[in-house]
């Protein structure tokens, strides 16, 4: 008994006796209010709350359980004074996330919150999510000569940005379901202006929350750009250019614009798209003078040096019928085709795919998202008329020429129409060497019978193939 007794107290002083950069590590790794609860523990422990790098101020999980009014004052008393204490000891922070979801905290004391994180603090790192009402972000947090990462969302409008806002340290910028005041047209030229350093960037916008023009300039700095646009906005943009020479990866979700000019991307090394067409855009005509809106040509064009492509069913159907010709992509290494979502036009998958191949003279790997998507329930039954005249000698020409080394299926179940597609894939293409099938088989029995199947098939060349449980 007085073993045990003499045990626990050097046991429970393990964690104590740790240094204390070491412990507001470990208290950087929970949530704020899961680290001001260690404060009660000690002398030591509160004094370490007012040294950890890391603020998470999310009013919907704070201290006291109580709703309403009242846990909005325990939410804005707790921010304050630790705001406070940090100040007055000159204690620096290096992110900060502010989450305001619940209402009735003043939109000035929010402000007052950033412009102290921004102005006394010097953080490096700040995300602010106002979910209530509409915040108006005051362009000063703009001026910081310390911030790297900032993340705007949502329901926040941003000031008018005078010509004299700069913030030279700013690397990553996320705007999520923001807007500019509608006075405001230039307001995100203005923004880029504003971050000669900026290297990073990614746009949410929505029917309701829009800002952009199309017009990505003067970012020569800008090496990741991510643009997703809502499906929720069906009308397209009348112009849309990347000046933007030194872009690496492009991640573009949008409606086909009626146009794409200044499109300045060499050095563009991944591509990710997923256009979006209009019922009218499909059906367009040219008008008097020739001209087709809505044509893709020239953005593929401009794309054609990447190594990295991904297509989603929507952008090769946005190529199929906005498109004049698929340029040449001498430097394509990856192909991905269509997505997690459960659709695509079989007609259409299967009319481009020799042309992706065959305009790819280098492609290793060929990876179908979802070989479902484009397999439809009896179609392969149709008479030919039935089928728009799709012939299977065009796809076997293509891939009997084609280098590609690695083919990956995603999603794959096995259904007779899959089988079907996959003895075309294994049959054809000759340079074959690895076949990776991610199945969604229930249990052992199932995937066996998967794996027969495939392994049965006969094949152009001697892969090998490797089944994998499909993960979310």
């Amino acid at each position: 008994m007085e073993a045990t007794k003499k045990a626990k107290p050097s046991c429970g002083d393990a964690i104590s006796n740790l240094p204390d950069d070491l412990l507001c590590r470990i208290l950087s790794s929970l949530s704020t209010k899961e680290a001001a609860l260690t404060s009660v523990l000690s002398k030591r422990w509160s004094n370490l709350l007012l040294s950890i790098p890391i603020f998470d101020f999310d009013d919907t999980v704070f201290l006291n359980p109580q709703k309403g009014r009242r846990k909005n004052v325990f939410f804005k008393a707790f921010v304050d004074r630790l705001l406070s204490l940090r100040v007055e000891t000159s204690s620096p922070v290096q992110r900060v996330s502010l989450k305001c979801r619940q209402g009735g905290v003043a939109p000035d004391c929010i402000t007052k919150w950033i412009l102290t994180t921004v102005r006394d603090l010097g953080v490096l790192d700040l995300s602010l999510r106002i979910d209530f009402g509409i915040f108006q972000l005051p362009f000063n947090v703009f001026r910081s000569k310390t911030l790297v990462n900032l993340r705007i969302g949502t329901m926040i409008r941003l000031a008018q940005f005078p010509s004299d806002v700069v913030s030279p340290t700013l690397n990553s910028l996320v705007l999520d379901l923001v807007e500019f005041r509608d006075d405001d047209k230039d307001g995100f030229k203005q923004i880029l202006l504003a971050f000669p350093s900026l290297q990073s960037l990614r746009i949410h916008e929505s029917n309701e929350w829009k800002f952009w023009n199309g017009s990505a300039s003067s970012t020569r700095t800008l090496k990741s750009l991510v643009y997703r646009r809502d499906s929720d906005c069906c009308a397209p943009k009348p112009c849309v250019s990347f000046d933007t020479p030194s872009l690496v990866y492009l991640e573009y979700t949008d409606v086909v614009a009626d146009k794409y000019e200044n499109l300045k991307l060499d050095s563009l090394v991944e591509a990710k798209i997923d256009f979006n067409l209009t019922a009218f855009q499909i059906m367009r005509k040219p008008n008097s003078s020739g001209f087709v809106s809505g044509d893709v040509t020239t953005f593929f064009k401009a794309i054609r040096n990447v190594k990295i492509l991904c297509l989603s069913p929507d952008a090769l159907e946005a190529l199929y019928y906005r498109g004049k010709m698929i340029p040449v992509f001498n430097n394509l290494r990856s192909l991905s085709l269509g997505s997690d979502k459960p659709h695509g036009s079989t007609f259409i998958f299967w009319k481009l795919l020799p042309s992706m191949l065959n305009n790819s003279p280098n492609l290793e790997t060929l990876i179908i998202k979802g070989l479902v998507h484009y397999v439809a329930k009896g179609w392969e039954d149709l008479r030919p008329i039935s089928r728009l005249c799709f012939s299977w000698d065009d796809v076997s020409a293509s891939f009997s020429s084609s280098a590609v080394e690695v083919l990956e299926i995603t999603r794959y179940k096995g259904t007779c129409q899959e089988v079907n597609k996959m003895k075309h894939f294994l049959g054809k293409l000759s340079r074959l060497q690895m076949v990776k099938v991610h199945h969604k088989a229930v249990n052992d029995e199932e995937k066996s019978r998967l794996m027969k199947d495939v392994l049965l098939l006969p094949k152009a060349s001697k892969c090998k193939i490797q089944f994998m449980k499909e993960t979310v």
